[in-house]
């Protein structure tokens, strides 16, 4: 009888390294990053409309995506449930990965209080939200003007914590990637974008400045 073959065990075509996210998580990753940046436009552009129905249109579509970001961040929960989430780098201190991990934990929080926090304003005001233009939802609560107040100082308030949490991650994980340290960038970035950001690093450390 010839020798049984040696079976290879390979990545799978498409998965991600191990030192990466899967293509779901990334995709939601930025998808909820753009949401984030167009409720913002949205709601500031309704500031200076030139007509109460424009700004009326821009509210509604903050809103909109404001309930899309709480869905999708429920998603993403649930995904990480049962994913694969990579570890942070090793060259990365202790006291940094514990940073990056009450700042990812607190973010999360954020991203869910905010839209709950403006549903219940819209609500609390006696309005409610048209999805998209596409219909009205329900509402949660009824019209209550002592309950409407507060949600929207909290919602207002928590908007400026979550853009600049939101700036901090982003630019902590710049800093990490263009430093040199960690790849933490790529883990995360779609793939061309991932590879332009090596490609750049690459020539950075090349340079006569940092070249040894």
């Amino acid at each position: 009888m010839g020798a049984r073959p040696i079976e290879v065990e390979s990545t799978p075509k498409g998965a991600a390294p191990a030192d990466s996210y899967d293509r779901i998580a990334k995709a939601v990753h930025w998808t909820t990053l753009l949401l984030i940046a167009g409720a913002c436009a949205a709601v500031w552009a309704s500031h200076a409309a030139g007509s109460r129905e424009q700004s009326a249109s821009l509210v509604q579509l903050h809103r909109s995506m404001g309930l899309t970001i709480l869905a999708l961040t429920l998603f993403r929960l649930a995904w990480r449930w049962t994913a694969r989430i990579p570890p942070l780098p090793a060259k990365v201190l202790l006291f940094q990965k514990l940073a990056a991990r009450a700042t990812e934990y607190i973010l999360y929080v954020l991203i869910l209080l905010q839209p709950a926090l403006g549903l219940l304003n819209t609500n609390a005001r006696g309005r409610r939200v048209d999805f998209y233009f596409l219909g009205e939802l329900p509402p949660v609560v009824g019209p209550d003007k002592v309950l409407a107040k507060p949600a929207m100082a909290a919602h207002e308030f928590l908007a400026y914590l979550l853009v600049a949490l939101v700036a901090l991650h982003e630019a902590g994980v710049l800093f990490h990637h263009f430093s040199a340290v960690t790849t933490c960038f790529t883990r995360c970035s779609p793939a061309a974008a991932a590879e332009a950001l090596v490609l750049c690093r690459g020539v950075r450390t090349q340079s006569p400045c940092t070249a040894g």
